[in-house]
């Protein structure tokens, strides 16, 4: 993995999202359901279901990693699927195909539900993925910090550095959010920590 981290802004998501239904537009597929990731591929799949007009969203949770470039042993199904899926089109989203493990797990469920076609969309696709997704928009190598983990990462490098002063360094916030919404994020952590 590189060692660098590639920050997004809800911006960045949204902009990623519409590129993403787009792609997903232009091949014609029309899925029936989709079948969102928890939890960082449930934004995702809400943007692309409103861009395509898709009412039915559906929810698994799968669990692989436990911390930045830390993965369990295999990926675990946290929340399962509840909403009949037989018969239909499907396209599972999340944020990013990263070992593809994840992935795989979700579409060997999709199956065992009855789905008669299923596909895959992804924003990023890490190049060493077992699974590639029939949908992505972006590769990257680097670990991807999403809006909706700031908060996460942050606690998590703080007991790397030592400070949360570090481990905004070490993302590089300021260059992505304004300095307001970093003191406010700040005051937050830091109040937990007192």
């Amino acid at each position: 993995m590189d060692k660098g981290f590639l920050v997004l802004s809800w911006n960045d998501i949204v902009d990623l999202s519409l590129e993403l239904a787009r792609k997903i537009m232009l091949s014609k597929y029309v899925p029936d359901a989709i079948v969102a990731i928890l939890r960082g591929g449930y934004i995702v799949a809400k943007l692309v279901s409103d861009y395509l007009g898709i009412e039915h969203i559906s929810t698994l949770e799968i669990k692989f990693y436990k911390g930045i470039g830390e993965k369990a042993e295999r990926p675990i199904v946290i929340s399962p699927i509840v909403h009949d899926l037989r018969g239909k089109k499907v396209l599972i989203v999340d944020d990013v195909a990263d070992s593809g493990r994840t992935l795989q797990v979700a579409i060997d469920i999709v199956r065992l539900h009855g789905a008669k076609d299923v596909r895959t969309a992804t924003l990023y696709l890490k190049p060493w993925s077992i699974t590639m997704p029939d949908y992505y928009v972006a590769d990257t190598k680097s670990w991807i910090v999403f809006p909706w983990e700031v908060g996460e990462i942050l606690r998590e490098l703080k007991g790397r550095y030592g400070s949360l002063e570090e481990a905004l360094k070490q993302l590089e916030l300021e260059k992505y959010y304004q300095t307001n919404i970093l003191e406010k994020l700040l005051k937050i952590l830091e109040a937990k920590y007192t």
